[in-house]
Formats: structure tokens, sequence, C-alpha cells
């Protein structure tokens, strides 16, 4: 019999593989800190630092990529399974990220106005009448959604001063457009102390001027939060929504301070909420 020489495997890709694995490092190690910040409510003001890193290790991963579909020797799930994951990932908070800004400037009320009477629904669907607000302090929210991590950090940070707010004889309620059954998740999954309301039409939301046209969204509210984010798989879709603002209103219904942000990833912080409630009413 002829003889043959036994079959060399085929090496693995080394440098592939290593550009595959440090990008998808270097994108996963940023987001996990970045998004670690959010319940914190310590997220960086500017993005460049953060941009640059997921760039990089987008570039990392898509270069672990291109050596593994070109250079010599094999390249398997060990090379593409990270370099994808890092590519969707990284690839999406960069594209996301240039819409953080909010447009400002529609807003139909300034401090000293008396409120515009509105017409919402509570979790149950019962409806609700501004007017019951009469003769009582108040600290109104529009948020975005219960599915927003920004949100969801700043209401309970707002979860956090009811007992210091009752104090003072201030009530926090929060409105977006969320469903009445997913408003009602939302307090139920986060354990909120105070009422949210409904405006799936947008119509207070329109009135207050406080919209956001054509802003990134999730569909559903998720059921649960790690970590203190509200992580979803719902799918994602450009609508409408409220921009984040805050409305501290006194016993006469008068508007007293008023608290937005051009970058929807930037909240008031707690000391900022309670010196404005401390200035307005003691």
């Amino acid at each position: 019999m002829p003889f043959r020489a036994p079959q060399q495997e085929t090496p693995m890709n080394t440098y592939a593989l290593l550009s595959a694995f440090a990008g998808f490092a270097l994108v996963m190690g940023t987001l996990t800190v970045y998004f670690a910040a959010i319940p914190r409510g310590t997220v960086p003001v500017k993005v460049n630092g953060l941009t640059l890193r997921l760039v990089f290790g987008v570039a990392l991963a898509a270069a672990g990529i291109y050596l593994g579909l070109t250079g010599a020797g094999s390249a398997g799930g060990l090379v593409y399974i990270p370099a994808v994951l890092a590519l969707l990932f990284g690839g999406f908070i960069l594209w996301v990220l240039p819409q953080r800004h909010t447009p400002l400037g529609d807003i139909k009320v300034v401090v000293g106005d008396p409120i515009i009477p509105f017409k919402a629904l509570t979790t149950d669907g019962t409806p609700f009448n501004s007017s019951e607000l009469a003769g009582k302090r108040v600290l109104l929210k529009f948020f975005r959604g219960g599915w927003c991590p920004y949100c969801v950090a700043e209401l309970a940070e707002f979860n956090k001063m009811v007992p210091e707010l009752e104090k003072m004889g201030v009530q926090i309620i929060a409105l977006s457009k969320d469903t009445p059954d997913q408003a009602a998740l939302n307090k139920s999954r986060d354990g909120l102390k105070f009422d949210l309301l409904s405006d799936p039409n947008l119509s207070v939301i329109r009135a207050y001027g406080v919209e956001h046209h054509k802003a990134l969204g999730q569909t559903k509210n998720p059921k649960s939060t790690y970590g203190g984010l509200a992580l979803g798989l719902a799918p994602f879709k450009i609508e409408t929504m409220a921009i984040p603002t805050t409305l501290l209103i006194d016993e006469t219904g008068v508007i007293r301070w008023i608290d937005q942000t051009d970058d929807y990833r930037l909240r008031s912080s707690t000391e900022r909420v309670m010196s404005a409630v401390s200035q307005v009413f003691e």
C-alpha cells in the first residue's frame, strides 16, 4: 500500500481570534460600565470617550471577521460569535447615542403659569381629571415610558424621595404615553409609591408642549428589571413620546419650578429636586 502522510489540522487563525475577542471584551466592558452607571444617575455628560471605545471595539471585531475570512488558518465560532455580538451591541448603541437630544423650546408653560387643565387615565383605566389636584402640592413628572432605563432610574430616585416630600405635603404624579396596563406593570414591577397616569393619545403631552417626535422606544415595558435596569426584548420603533420634564406645582395650581434637559439620558439629581422643593415650600 502506498504511504499516506497523516493530515494535519488547519491551525486556528490566531490574529482573527485575538482581534475578535479584544473587540468583544472592549465593547461589552464599555457597555457594562455605562449601564451600571444608569441606576446611580452617573452617566457621563459627554459621550466622546464612550463613543471612541465603542468605535475601536467594533473596528476590532470587524477586523477579526475580515482576518477570519481572508487570513491563513481556520476561523470558526470562536472568532465569529464574539465578533458578531460586538458588532450588534456596539453598533446599536453607536446608532442610538446621536438620538439622545430632545427638542426643547415648544413647552407651553412657564414658571408662574397655572397648570393647563387635563384629563388622563389611572393604572386601572379610571378617568383622572387635573381638578383633583386642587389644593395639593404636586411634583408632576412627564417621562418616556416604563421601558426607558433612564426613566426607570429616575422614578426609582423619586420613590426614595417620597417620605421627605410627604413631610412637605408634596405628592408625586408621573405621566407617560404608556397604556394603563403597561403603566400598572411599571408601578408594580418597580414598587412605586406614587401614582402613574396614562396618556396613550398624547393629549396631555401635546397640550403642555413636551412632545418628542420620532424618538426611538420599545413597544412594551419589560416585566422585570436587572440591576435596576429595565431591559426587555420587545421590538424598538420610532414613535412620539414625552420629553422628560418635571413641574413643581403649588396648592393654588401655579407652576413654581420647571426642569427639562436637552439630553434624555441626563436627569435631575435628588439634591436638585429637593433643593427646588425646599426653596418653594419652606
